[in-house]
């Protein structure tokens, strides 16, 4: 079966990354088509997609063609059995007049004989519409986007200014490609990646170095219900067996000045080793400030690179590796 992902327009690039791995490591699948917005992935089941970030809506493939081709599509594709309507989405550009080709694909399905509902539908016939293409299928899921507002860094009980926002965490998180099992953030401060992974029903741990940090941390994840799976200790030296976890994320302290580089190099060299001890499953996915292949050549291998810009003095990397056996 296939499935047609529509990625958020911000990170667009780590959103077609997160399906990416999705379809691969949870799906059991792979994407076989990235156009703008649109990534279609050939898979082998359907599930947990409500764990997706950096996606808007995921829909049944049924149909990619031109304009005319779908109009003669809509004629032979199956009916549902309770109400339908069609929604019609324009990407990139305004290539048709949403409205109108809503009500002339509606009017197909009608003289059909399917039942339209356009305030209460039961099922939805969604129109993917790009500069060279066009793409249709049934809607089968729409992200929850209102959650992360409600978890915002700054809504939570314990804040502090640089943290991660939830949507973004959690991309990172499926990043891993963690579908079962243990994801450590080695340098977790106030939790944001490790309460994604929590409300995703996945086990995590968290290292804090600052016990201040860790027991805000604490109050956090009791104030999710999530259990308060967060050590104090070092990256440089984590408090865990080897290969005791299944994914690594987690967000390097920043540089700010030239005076901090000899504390945060040490950081570098030291904790890759530990990332690789620790790490049983494949994929860590990190963010710094800097470039930092040097430091961990010798563990993992880089798989992608991503560069956001933050603000002025700011262009974060975000990187996605996988371990050297």
């Amino acid at each position: 079966m296939k499935l047609i992902f529509l990625l958020s327009g911000d990170l667009e690039y780590v959103a077609r990354k997160e399906v990416e791995v999705f379809s691969k490591e949870i799906l059991g699948g792979k994407v076989i088509l990235e156009d703008r917005q649109i990534s279609v992935a050939e898979v082998s089941e359907i599930k947990l997609l409500e764990r997706l970030s950096l996606v808007h809506e995921v829909s049944e493939f049924l149909f990619s063609g031109s304009l005319e081709e779908l109009k003669s599509f809509v004629n032979e594709v199956e009916l549902p059995e309770g109400k339908m309507c069609v929604r019609v989405r324009n990407i990139g550009g305004r290539f048709v007049p949403s409205n109108e080709f809503e009500k002339e694909l509606g009017a197909i399905f009608y003289r059909r004989g399917a039942k339209i509902s356009v305030s209460n539908p039961d099922k939805i016939f969604r129109v993917y519409v790009t500069e060279n293409n066009v793409y249709a299928g049934w809607l089968i899921h729409v992200t929850n986007t209102k959650q992360f507002l409600e978890r915002r860094p700054d809504l939570k009980p314990f804040f502090r200014p640089g943290a991660v926002v939830p949507r973004f965490a959690r991309s990172l998180v499926n990043i891993t490609g963690v579908e079962n099992g243990v994801v450590l953030d080695p340098m977790c401060g106030t939790g944001t990646m490790i309460i994604e992974a929590g409300l995703m029903n996945l086990d995590f741990i968290g290292v804090e170095a600052f016990e201040k940090i860790a027991k805000g941390c604490a109050i956090n994840l009791r104030y999710y219900n999530l259990p308060v799976n967060v050590i104090v200790g070092d990256a440089k030296n984590l408090p865990l067996a080897d290969e005791s976890v299944d994914g690594i994320v987690t967000d390097y302290p920043y540089l700010q000045s030239s005076m901090s580089f000899g504390d945060l190099r040490e950081l570098y060299e030291k904790s890759f080793p530990e990332f690789h001890r620790v790490l049983r499953g494949e994929r860590i996915v990190f963010l710094t400030n800097m470039d930092v292949e040097e430091f961990f050549e010798d563990y993992f291998i880089l798989e992608s690179k991503f560069y956001q810009k933050v603000h002025k003095s700011l262009t974060r990397r975000i990187y996605v590796c996988r371990k050297k056996k």
